[in-house]
């Protein structure tokens, strides 16, 4: 992992209102964030108007688990005017919390990087978000295009093919 994402200080809500503030000024109509804190699944959804329709997009990423530390770190107690709080990232939770800032943060970067390339012409809305549609399946339940065809690859041949790409 990069080690600017590794080591922000960017609070999750700062990087939650970044995230907003880049949907709105690239046409959203809203967002929902979610998170499971026992799978570490975070999810986004925005609901965009693409070529006169309404598109929702979902688009869910799993925190990373921490690394693993070299060795242990100390974490000690500081006495200071609010009474005495832990200092240091000794713990599971605080790596994790950690973690879980470093998502927000290359989040907000791979979205802005997609709007820029929309914005640029080098992708339409569609191909750069496409698996992150929400659709209903036959079933009714509502998932994404990415979910349906995921595993649809691995029933593929596995070799590697040259030739022309067919759209």
């Amino acid at each position: 992992m990069p080690n600017n994402y590794k080591t922000t200080q960017v609070p999750i809500s700062r990087s939650q209102e970044q995230i907003r503030k880049l949907l709105r000024d690239f046409g959203a109509r809203g967002s929902q964030f979610s998170e499971s804190f026992e799978t570490g699944i975070i999810n986004i959804r925005f609901a965009k108007e693409v070529s006169g329709l309404v598109r929702t997009v979902s688009v869910s990423m799993k925190v990373p688990e921490p690394p693993k530390m070299k060795r242990a770190r100390r974490s000690y107690v500081r006495h200071g005017r609010n009474g005495m709080h832990s200092v240091g990232m000794s713990t599971e939770d605080a790596r994790r919390e950690q973690m879980t800032k470093a998502t927000y943060r290359a989040f907000h970067d791979w979205l802005k990087s997609q709007f820029v390339a929309v914005e640029f012409g080098l992708r339409t809305f569609e191909d750069a978000f496409l698996s992150d549609f929400e659709i209903t399946a036959n079933d009714g339940r509502v998932t994404t295009i990415g979910a349906m065809i995921k595993p649809q690859l691995a029933e593929t041949r596995p070799e590697f093919l040259l030739g022309e790409v067919v759209e």
